[in-house]
């Protein structure tokens, strides 16, 4: 199941185009790991769909297995802004999860950006809601 984050929510909807889906895809697989994609594209007849907090994520068949169990969130920091995608393979411990992977390592104590950020895992206890 796809995770799509409040914050990702908020951003996809107002992204969206009449008469366009969001098709998230596999965009590479390198020595870094695996690079994900997001875009506005065409429904397809083949598409596999998954909603999650309002939005409907679309990708062809052959990603499904690879993308499935992703989660998407969406940062507005200091150290940029843009979509983050994390697949089951990723390693999600620490903020890199967040964009703060130098100043936390999911613990509360230690997590130095604001708590209004959030880093999408707060299901997971990390200290960063």
């Amino acid at each position: 199941m796809i995770e799509v984050t409040d914050a990702a929510a908020a951003m996809i909807k107002r992204s969206q185009a009449e008469g366009k889906v969001i098709r998230m895809f596999l965009a590479a697989i390198d020595s870094s790991g695996a690079n994900y994609g997001l875009a506005l594209g065409d429904q397809e007849k083949d598409d596999v769909v998954f909603e999650s907090n309002g939005v409907k994520i679309h990708m062809g068949p052959q990603d499904t297995e690879l993308l499935r169990e992703t989660i998407v969130d969406y940062v507005n920091d200091e150290l940029g802004t843009g979509f983050i995608i994390r697949g089951p393979l990723d390693d999600v411990s620490g903020c890199d999860a967040c964009g703060h992977a130098d100043t936390c390592d999911h613990d509360a104590e230690s997590c130095e950006h604001n708590s209004d950020d959030g880093c999408g895992h707060e299901d997971r206890d990390c200290g960063c809601s």
